[in-house]
């Protein structure tokens, strides 16, 4: 198939690359061109699913920190690239119809009106901000290429950086806070061309709550865990050993965020009586955006015993999950990997103050509701009772989650390519 369009991603950590890449594959694949901005201080070269979309001729990668030259000479075209000038050359040099960042912020409202007094002002804080934070702030090298996809008039699709399984109002308590205050205000998103969500849900919740834009927020389901990519992924992702030869039920602890509403003792407590059961081999995965930081409460507890476990931070969740057992995870969308793959989810649903699916579909995971029950399952588990998910229960995980709330079959990967390719047409 001949190419159709260019567009243009802007990649900053691998929680991006994970829910975003699918949809460069999709272009790439059906011929079109794909540029890939990949933010100060993320290593494209070590990952697969970049490396996999390298494989194609119409694949262009621009690294913001280029590795090669003098360290004087990477710092300064490093700062360059951070810049607004570079995000407007580039994207008008590339010919990219569409700029697709991740999730986040949008542009301030004197963007509404960019030939007006207060649209000269809104671009002269950009510029300057770009100058000032370009290699301060994270998020710099996505807002250059927010405005300069404004000042060029290319359309922008905000894509999710992750899958929201949580039903709850607020998923934080600084999100909690503001929603209680009535101080929530989110109408910055409607000035992207799409902002997209997985869920029908979460894009209800920004329409009641949030100031959302109805033609604005879109619900086209999980390009990370559409079936066609699921398998992509799974097949392409670097085998993981387990760290030790064993026999023993294989456990993974995802460490929670601690600020989603989490019951930190209960969480803590629960790592520690784990560590101590027999039967079991216990790894411990930090949050891929945070890395060992994750462990946070764990480190000043004196019983927890680094010792006693694996500390499996920063290696691949897809191979991790493929080489265990069992997942226990607090509240976060790896869950549905752990489905998917056919391995047992472990669901502590008293640990945090949060409603997700997995308290809503019976038989999705094992729920369990105190540190008893959970160990209770493992010795089971070791004892050769497997929990098993009926059809009925993952057909309905898929539904709500994968597709959006539509019924199967339902092709997430073609839903999210003809709906960017309209915006590039628009």
């Amino acid at each position: 198939m001949d190419g159709r369009g260019t567009f243009l991603f802007v990649f900053r950590a691998s929680p991006d690359v994970d829910h975003m890449a699918p949809l460069a594959w999709k272009l790439l694949k059906e011929g079109d061109e794909v540029h890939a901005v990949i933010s100060p201080g993320y290593e494209p070269e070590a990952d697969h699913r970049l490396e996999l979309l390298r494989g194609f001729e119409r694949f262009h990668i621009h690294r913001i920190d280029r590795p090669a030259g003098p360290r004087w000479l990477r710092a300064a075209r490093a700062y360059l690239r951070s810049t607004l000038p570079y995000a407007l050359a580039l994207l008008r040099r590339s010919g990219a119809r569409v700029v697709a960042v991740e999730w986040g912020y949008g542009l301030p409202a004197g963007y509404d009106r960019l030939r007006s007094p207060a649209g000269a002002v809104a671009l002269l804080r950009s510029f300057g901000r770009s100058l000032l934070k370009a290699r301060s702030d994270p998020q710099q090298v996505r807002s250059n290429f927010i405005v300069s996809a404004r000042v060029l008039g290319v359309p922008t699709v905000c894509l999710p950086h992750g899958l929201n399984i949580k039903f709850d109002n607020a998923t934080n308590t600084q999100l909690l806070e503001m929603f209680e205050s009535g101080s929530l205000e989110m109408k910055d998103r409607n000035r992207f061309d799409a902002f997209v969500f997985n869920t029908e849900f979460h894009r209800q919740w920004f329409l009641n709550h949030a100031g959302g834009d109805p033609a604005v927020m879109q619900t086209w389901g999980s390009l990370r865990w559409s079936p066609e990519w699921f398998d992509v992924n799974r097949r392409l992702a670097p085998r993981f050993e387990w760290p030790e030869d064993t026999d023993r039920v294989k456990v993974v602890f995802m460490i929670p965020k601690w600020q989603n509403r989490t019951r930190v003792e209960e969480a803590v407590d629960l790592v520690l009586r784990l560590q101590e059961l027999d039967g079991i081999s216990l790894a411990l995965m930090g949050h891929p955006r945070h890395g060992r930081k994750s462990f946070g409460p764990l480190l000043e507890e004196p019983g927890f015993d680094l010792d006693r476990v694996h500390d499996v931070t920063g290696q691949s969740s897809v191979s991790l999950i493929d080489a265990c057992d069992v997942v226990i995870d607090v509240g976060s969308s790896i869950g549905l990997e752990v489905v998917m793959q056919g391995k047992v989810l472990v669901n502590p649903a008293y640990i945090h103050e949060i409603k997700t699916v997995f308290d809503t579909i019976e038989g999705a995971s094992v729920t369990v509701q105190s540190a008893d029950e959970a160990v209770d399952y493992l010795r089971a588990h070791a004892s050769g009772r497997p929990h098993e998910v009926p059809e009925e229960a993952y057909a309905e995980l898929m539904r709500q989650m994968v597709y959006g709330s539509r019924e199967a079959p339902f092709d997430v990967l073609e839903e999210y390519g003809s709906r960017v390719r309209a915006l590039s047409r628009s």
